[in-house]
């Protein structure tokens, strides 16, 4: 069964770009003016001594003006779902949250685990806003809490542009076997599998990149994620969503395997999907896999994953093609896996993970110098990644650490094999802003994956409920009462603004430091100033390229 759009993505669709629905601002002000016509007349009755008829015309425009808030306005998510008492939140945060703030409680810089500070660019780049402050930073810029730990060094003398602004990078262009992909935004929309957000903020991720930036499925199977014909990084998770059968082990329990056939079938099927991803781990949750409790596997989520409707479904922790009894070996079959994916699909294929140990990374690169096999992109989730459910231990406490010292490893490592060509790097995990991401790109980025950014300019708000199917915004619930609130047109708009306002101000960072590719940041632009903390390697912490990093000559037999 095809996965059937909603109705206002199917208008979106036919107008073949994001945009608001026109009768709706229309409507709004119909119904402000009907809604304070009424209540003057309520007033005129009262003065005249009708006070039942007053009393009526309140309710009657109070009425009105609540259709208003709850069915036709765009503009607020939470509105849209509690009517007229949602207003009072956005009164609050409008003319009370910074006298409240800056004499009673938080500052800013304060709010985890992302500061208000940065949320702020989020929503305004959302909302097409220009991201604009007065008097001066806030930020204590030796803060390693909410700064990036870096300042990002300007020039003023050397600097002649001998080439446009650009950007792009190709993936799988030195295999002739597959269909290269081009990735041409900075940031894309990492991650979010359809059952952990719901179908309308699937639907608005899709519209709102469409021609911009690429979206990742995550683990939950092709669903809403490529509605709008745009770009889609096709993601395989241990459970083989979508692609999957059931399989019993020698010891009686059950797991997922993939079944080729649907994979094939469905890439056939969906021209739009350019490459396949292969997730081992996610920075949150590093060696367990995902869970979906079964109040959200309805009909429509169950078909999609191939699974049972209302049946809680726990992703093993491991690819059951991949179990192995050595490193050695799993690495191995990794690497057969891949190439027999690329020869399915004609696809590039690569890697999501989450590193553990440094070894494992060492044999990784040293078997792909070996055999010229492996991933053709490489997407490094940080242990301060997100997830929308996860055990507090894993979250808190596994996992190597942050996402740009873990990608730095890989990029030093790739370059000591002179493999470094052959791999496009991305990289996942608290990287919010274009500030971010200079550092990131400094230290072996290719581009950017993000997943909460784009989630916060759907409308969330950080209520730290995703897990709980109860979240307020509408985003990671299938509530129908809290989904009803998220409107696809507007928020598609928002998050194209986002995907759109941050390639373009990483693009005038990268001016500013005296590069027109983001790619060619260095380390030389970057003044560190955390560099012991964020670098602390088994073997040095000299981020500069001084210590040692092992180099495994052979693969172990």
């Amino acid at each position: 069964m095809a996965y059937k759009p909603r109705w206002e993505t199917r208008w979106l669709l036919r107008k073949g770009k994001p945009a608001r629905m026109p009768w709706r601002k229309t409507l709004t002000v119909v119904l402000d003016v009907l809604s304070v016509a009424i209540a003057i007349a309520g007033v005129y009755w009262l003065f005249a001594g009708a006070v039942g008829w007053a009393l009526a015309a309140w309710g009657v425009a109070a009425i009105v003006f609540g259709i208003r808030e709850t069915f036709v306005q765009d503009l607020h998510t939470i509105v849209r779902i509690y009517g007229p008492l949602g207003r009072m939140r956005y009164l609050f945060e409008r003319e009370f949250r910074d006298k409240f703030l800056q004499y009673f409680n938080e500052r800013n810089m304060d709010g985890r685990p992302i500061p208000r500070i940065v949320r702020d660019y989020i929503y305004q780049k959302a909302k097409g806003l220009k991201s604009v402050s007065s008097f001066g930073t806030e930020l204590d810029i030796y803060d390693v809490e909410n700064t990036v730990g870096a300042r990002l060094l300007h020039r003023h003398f050397g600097v002649a542009f001998e080439r446009p602004d650009g950007f792009a990078v190709e993936i799988g262009a030195h295999r002739p076997e597959v269909r290269t992909f081009v990735v041409r935004n900075v940031i894309n929309v990492s991650g979010m599998s359809f059952g952990s957000i719901n179908h309308r903020a699937a639907e608005a991720l899709s519209v709102g990149a469409k021609g911009v930036a690429y979206v990742n499925t995550g683990e939950g199977g092709y669903g809403p994620h490529g509605i709008a014909g745009n770009d889609v990084v096709f993601q395989i998770g241990t459970g083989k969503f979508g692609v999957g059968r059931f399989v019993t082990l020698p010891d009686g329990r059950e797991t997922r395997a993939l079944d080729e056939a649907l994979l094939q079938s469905l890439v056939r099927q969906h021209e739009n999907i350019r490459m396949i991803q292969i997730k081992l781990s996610q920075g949150a949750k590093p060696g367990i896999g995902g869970y979906l409790p079964g109040e959200k596997v309805t009909e429509e989520i169950a078909e999609i994953r191939k699974i049972p409707v209302g049946k809680s479904i726990q992703s093993p922790p491991q690819h059951y093609e991949l179990w192995s009894k050595t490193p050695e070996e799993g690495i191995r079959k990794l690497l057969e896996w891949i190439k027999r994916l690329r020869k399915l699909t004609e696809l590039p294929v690569g890697i999501k993970l989450c590193v553990g140990r440094l070894e494992e990374v060492d044999l990784l690169i040293t078997a792909m110098a070996q055999t010229g096999e492996g991933p053709d992109a490489i997407q490094i989730d940080g242990a301060d990644g997100g997830t929308g459910a996860a055990a507090n231990l894993f979250l808190n406490y596994v996992g190597f650490g942050g996402a740009i010292e873990t990608l730095f490893y890989f990029h030093r490592q790739l370059q000591r094999h002179r493999i470094r060509d052959r791999v496009v790097l991305s990289l996942s995990g608290r990287i919010f802003t274009p500030a971010h991401a200079a550092v990131a790109f400094a230290f072996g980025a290719d581009y950017i994956d993000s997943a909460r950014g784009p989630m916060l300019a759907l409308g969330c708000i950080q209520s730290l409920k995703c897990h709980t199917n109860q979240c307020p915004t509408g985003i990671t619930t299938n509530n129908p009462w809290r989904m009803r609130g998220l409107d696809i047109p507007e928020k598609s708009v928002r998050v194209r603004n986002y995907l759109m306002g941050y390639h373009q101000d990483m693009m005038e960072i990268t001016r500013a430091m005296g590069h027109t590719d983001p790619r060619d940041i260095t380390p030389d632009d970057l003044r560190m100033f955390n560099f012991r903390s964020l670098f602390a390697f088994p073997d040095g912490d000299d981020p500069w390229g001084v210590f040692p990093l092992p180099v495994v000559e052979k693969l172990p037999q």
